[in-house]
């Protein structure tokens, strides 16, 4: 679950019995990245339909390999 603040944090661990959710972004880049991809699976054939749909759609690409950006170099340096 991706937590933006103290409040989804409290109920993340009210409702998955984490404690050790993480605060912010850190941590949850391969999720992002996951998240972003099952938007694009689902909108894909809808993409030459309209120019704001592939728009949009090319900025969840840009987003999602942004993610897997980030949680590769999260992985190269993790301590």
């Amino acid at each position: 679950m991706l937590v933006r603040n103290q409040t989804d944090l409290k109920l993340a661990n009210k409702r998955y019995g984490q404690t050790s959710t993480r605060f912010g972004w850190a941590g949850h880049n391969d999720e992002y990245a996951q998240y972003w991809r099952k938007l694009i699976k689902a909108k894909w054939h809808k993409r030459n339909q309209s120019r704001w749909n592939k728009k949009v759609i090319l900025s969840w690409v840009k987003l999602a390999r942004t993610a897997d950006l980030h949680a590769r170099n999260e992985k190269r340096w993790r301590a």
